[in-house]
């Protein structure tokens, strides 16, 4: 792309320089070389300097979405690293809950053991009774 107007000066000096040597009856080719060199060079360096302003404009732009989103990913990572902490807390209340309970558990089982042997006897009574009541009877008559 060219970014030089034709008015620029650069462009008027060219063109002056064309003129000079299309009026001047002497001059050499190498002087009409030189300045179409010189236009050429300036055009390259100024398309040059035009694309090297899109390609910085263009990482600085990634650069810029490159700090968006790594923003974005500690946001979210902050997040996830107070959800797992709360979830660590929260675990530690549970296990110590457990903890807690597990005696009582433990004191419920030994009532149930109790109970269950307090059950045997009492059957084992019945049947003893029972056997009595037989035998008395068996008296009785």
């Amino acid at each position: 792309m060219n970014t030089m107007s034709d008015t620029s000066p650069n462009t008027n000096t060219h063109r002056q320089r064309h003129q000079a040597a299309a009026a001047a009856p002497v001059a050499t080719a190498d002087t009409a070389s030189a300045g179409s060199i010189d236009a050429a060079s300036r055009k390259a360096f100024g398309s040059t300097a035009l694309y090297l302003q899109s390609e910085l404009e263009a990482t600085g732009s990634d650069l810029q979405l490159l700090e968006k989103l790594n923003d974005a990913s500690i946001a979210k990572y902050e997040g996830l690293s107070r959800q797992a902490q709360d979830m660590l807390v929260h675990a530690y209340k549970v296990k110590q809950t457990y903890n807690e309970m597990e005696t009582q558990v433990a004191e419920v089982d030994s009532l149930v053991e109790s109970i269950n042997s307090l059950e045997q006897v009492a059957m084992e009574l019945d049947r003893y009774s029972l056997q009595l009541e037989a035998k008395f009877q068996k008296l009785l008559k």
